[in-house]
């Protein structure tokens, strides 16, 4: 009954807002302004006797409510707009309407939540007075069960409050078996009756259970406040729920960072395997301690164990951590604070050993850059317990791990960079862009350390608004939202947004040896050649004769070159031929089409995403331009090069060939033969033999041939050198074409060459015995003649 009235409530007020906007706005203006246009044409008169008198003050409040009425009649055509895309489930832009239409959708989508069937109310929220779910018992995830006229958009919008979340249904559900036996491929075509999975919804959107008091905290925040029930938060173990592990040194850390640390060894003994190595070699305690706690519920239950690629998998996700799991609570759920703005301070004697956990948990999230953190010497020095020399040669091996000396400065640079990359791209926040374009570089970015002084006040600022900008902090000391945690690393007191999830809470921690030994296991994870793929830049500038600061080359032995380097930058394998891919295609393709193309016959997941963000990451290093793209999403599924950044001989060659054949002036059809010419590198993509580079091949290697050889034409007379030079380096490309041969001798001929005819000659008589071929008549005949070319008479005869 009590939930019965609240929906009503709810609805009650939002159609009173509704009715107040719609009705009381124009009773009002009626009231005060009244009609404010012209009851009838006004004549000559009318107009002249207007413009010659004084304005009146009914004239002038007249003219000030018509900007009223127009801003009233957009906000009621938004209405009407938002109201027609709830019904139709989908979303309809309307460039006039501006920002009045969101805050139409607001209102429409307020209306429609508050209007949702109690039972559905019941399942989209938890509270957590009363856990969703009691270990060891298993409960299936969240569904929604499609109805008639549902799509992924309107489900997103009611179920998570947002409908460009529906890419988070389609990735839970996608090429899932539904009831009726068909396969969900299409996130467009959605069938009644489907059951669908829904994410688990964020702390932050939990409703709060305010009959429940936390002592000596009045100041907890409702936004993010709350206790994470064990099913939002738990890992499912065989049909166990289990949220942190204990290790024999008495340690307890996240289950997360225990199969981090599983899936990290696993990988350490591939790459022991891969280079052969003998070397037998005993995991440290605490691995071995977090490999047998993490997998013997599995054993327990009689479930598979993960194999190790199962776990070495697990490593390569592209999704962004979105919150730390911090510790338990005495009622079995999960206390976890949001990972992106968080702001929070640590105190007590069990404060270094929390981070130290924390720390251990986020290092094994951070790879594929889904997390960065910034500590500064010093205080990585502190938490690891190592000196300098240690703590460099194991950083430089961790993943996402920057190591400053101003941290307030590393924030400023990426809030900066990232706010104009959210202007520049239209986006309200981090999510969003990450939503639009998963393999962009948008790690969240946790400081973490001791903050003192000015810097304080600066970290502060930056972190006010971090979840916009996906940045947060966790520091040692007392911050603004603060955790005091006692020698048996239970939080005593906390204040602030943290207050709720965080009192009383049992929290993870680890000693400096445990962590010392845990993370150079996770360095053992990193590939062996994991070398930079950028070289370090000369002292010298070097001359840069291309409009873009990245320059590929793919006719001939595939290179990429970037302004101010004396060197090609190491870029090898998926990620050359990725390169490769879009240079046959500069209007852009579809990820499927790529998909294809780089992992044949493969279903693909996120691996097109990890292949983005790896080369994009390559590409910033080498250039030094934080927060471009390079390779831009044009959409949800097509993805183009930057021709302002990257450009490729290919497309230039391409283009200086067309206007070489489509010009009437001579002086232009040479000058772009010529620009052609000095393009032509020899066969595409030389090395490469995917299937998709095989059919562009020959073709290329002919247009190459014709362009050198047209241009050997137009020269011979002016130029000769050129003309013989162009036409050997045609015969090297495409050793085979006998025509071209033949050419170059006839030149060397008549250019008084005889030897060197000859000589060449006898090089294609030698290349046709190794093909075991016979030459045509025609080129017979002409080696044949080789011999009698002694004298220019004879020369002009055979010419």
């Amino acid at each position: 009954m009590i939930r019965f009235l609240v929906v009503v409530g709810r609805v009650l007020a939002v159609c009173a807002l509704l009715i107040g906007v719609e009705v009381g706005i124009p009773v009002m203006l009626l009231r005060f302004a009244g009609w404010p246009l012209p009851r009838a044409i006004p004549t000559g008169g009318d107009i002249e006797a207007f413009l010659m008198n004084p304005i009146s003050e009914e004239v002038l409040l007249k003219a000030l409510a018509c900007p009223l009425w127009l801003l009233w009649g957009a906000f009621t055509a938004a209405l009407v707009v938002e109201a027609a895309a709830a019904v139709r489930g989908v979303e309809i832009h309307v460039p006039m309407l501006g920002p009045l239409q969101g805050i139409a959708a607001g209102l429409i989508g307020s209306l429609s939540f508050a209007m949702l069937p109690i039972e559905a109310e019941a399942a989209s929220f938890s509270t957590p007075g009363r856990p969703v779910v009691d270990a060891p018992q298993h409960v299936d995830p969240r569904t929604h069960v499609v109805k008639k006229g549902d799509s992924l958009w309107s489900i997103a919008k009611h179920e998570l409050g947002e409908s460009r979340s529906w890419r988070k249904i389609w990735k839970l559900n996608a090429h899932r078996r539904q009831g009726d036996g068909q396969v969900f491929t299409d996130p467009e075509h959605i069938r009644p009756g489907w059951k669908l999975r829904l994410p688990a919804l964020r702390p932050e959107a939990i409703t709060l259970d305010h009959t429940r008091s936390v002592a000596l905290i009045p100041e907890a925040q409702p936004s993010a406040a709350q206790p994470v029930p064990a099913k939002a938060q738990a890992e499912d173990l065989g049909g166990q729920f289990v949220v942190t592990i204990n290790v024999p040194s008495g340690a307890v850390i996240a289950l997360s960072a225990a199969s981090g640390v599983c899936a990290a060894y696993a990988a350490a003994q591939f790459h022991r395997r891969r280079r052969r190595s003998s070397d037998p070699v005993r995991p440290p305690a605490v691995v071995q301690a977090a490999r047998s706690t993490f997998f013997q519920p599995f054993r327990d239950q009689g479930v598979s164990v993960p194999s190790n690629g199962d776990l070495i998998r697990q490593m390569s996700s592209i999704e962004t951590p979105d919150r730390l799991m911090i510790g338990t609570h005495d009622d079995g759920t999960a206390a976890a604070v949001p990972l992106s703005g968080l702001s929070l301070g640590l105190t007590g004697p069990g404060s270094l050993d929390v981070v130290r956990a924390l720390l251990l948990d986020l290092l094994h999230q951070a790879g594929n850059f889904r997390l960065e953190i910034i500590i500064t010497t010093a205080d990585a020095a502190a938490i690891v317990e190592l000196d300098r020399g240690g703590l460099d040669a194991l950083a430089n091996r961790l993943p996402g791990v920057t190591l400053v000396d101003s941290p307030a400065n590393r924030l400023e640079e990426i809030r900066f960079t990232r706010g104009r990359i959210l202007a520049e791209r239209d986006a309200a926040d981090i999510d969003e862009l990450r939503q639009r374009d998963p393999g962009e570089l948008l790690p969240n970015v946790l400081l973490i350390g001791t903050i003192e002084g000015d810097t304080a006040a600066r970290v502060q600022s930056l972190v006010t608004a971090g979840a916009q900008y996906g940045l947060g902090a966790l520091l040692l000391g007392t911050w603004t939202s603060s955790c005091h945690i006692g020698p048996d690393h239970r939080a005593t007191t906390a204040e602030g947004p943290y207050a709720r999830p965080l009192h009383n809470a049992s929290l993870v921690h680890l000693p400096a040896a445990d962590l010392v030994d845990a993370l150079r296991n996770l360095a053992d994870a990193q590939p062996v050649d994991n070398v930079p793929d950028t070289p370090a830049p000369p002292a010298t500038a070097i001359p840069w004769e291309h409009a873009t600061p990245i320059r590929v080359r793919v006719l001939g032995k595939p290179a990429v070159w970037v302004k101010g380097h004396d060197q090609p930058l190491r870029i090898r394998g998926l990620k050359l031929l990725l390169l490769v891919y879009f240079a046959l295609h500069p209007q852009g393709a579809t990820k499927e089409a790529i998909g294809e193309a780089l992992w044949p016959g493969k279903q693909l997941g996120h691996e097109f995403h990890s292949l983005l963000r790896h080369l994009r990451d390559a590409l910033e290093k080498a250039t030094g331009l934080t927060g471009e793209p390079f390779i831009q999403a044009m959409d949800d599924e097509t993805y183009r090069i930057d021709p302002a950044k990257m450009s490729y001989d290919l497309w230039d060659f391409q283009e200086a060939a067309k206007t070489a054949r489509t010009t009437p002036a001579p002086e232009t059809q040479r000058a772009e033969l010529d620009r052609a010419a000095s393009l032509c590198g020899g066969e595409l993509a030389t090395g490469i033999h995917e299937d998709w580079v095989l059919d562009e091949k020959y073709p290329l290697t002919l247009a190459q041939v014709d362009v050198l050889t047209q241009f050997a034409s137009l020269c011979r007379a002016d130029d000769p050198d050129r003309a013989v030079d162009a036409l050997e380096r045609a015969r090297d490309i495409d050793p085979d074409a006998e025509e071209t041969w033949c050419h170059l001798i006839r030149l060397l001929h008549n250019l008084g060459r005889p030897a060197q005819a000859r000589h060449t000659g006898q090089l294609l008589r030698a290349h046709l015995h190794g093909l075991q071929v016979e030459p045509t008549p025609e080129t017979e005949e002409l080696l044949a003649a080789i011999t009698t070319w002694s004298t220019p008479q004879s020369r002009r005869r055979s010419s």
